[in-house]
């Protein structure tokens, strides 16, 4: 198993003061204390046993494939401008 690393994220870092675990060059971040500790299970619990739970709630992802993930999710979604078309077409008109 490689080591693992929990740290608090610094103020230069996505979610700043959140919980990071790190283990094999792949990152978990944005973590509350709660999320910390079931991730911290997860990762170092027999897999047929976390397989049984449901598998893992929060992905452990290289730099890399982080991006790929959004550059992905970008790609299929909608401008803003498509957005708010598609809700005033649907009869929403209520803005967060």
């Amino acid at each position: 198993m490689d080591r693992i690393t929990i740290r608090i994220a610094r103020e230069d870092e996505r979610f700043a003061g959140s919980f990071v675990i790190e283990q094999g060059g792949k990152i978990c971040d944005g973590l509350g204390w709660d999320e910390m500790l079931g991730q911290l299970a997860v990762i170092t619990f027999p897999t047929e046993r976390v397989n049984r739970w449901g598998g893992t709630l929060y992905p452990m992802e290289t730099p890399q494939e982080r991006e790929a993930k959004r550059l992905a999710r970008r790609a299929r979604g909608r401008t803003m401008a498509e957005t708010e078309a598609a809700m005033t077409l649907d009869g929403e008109t209520t803005r967060c």
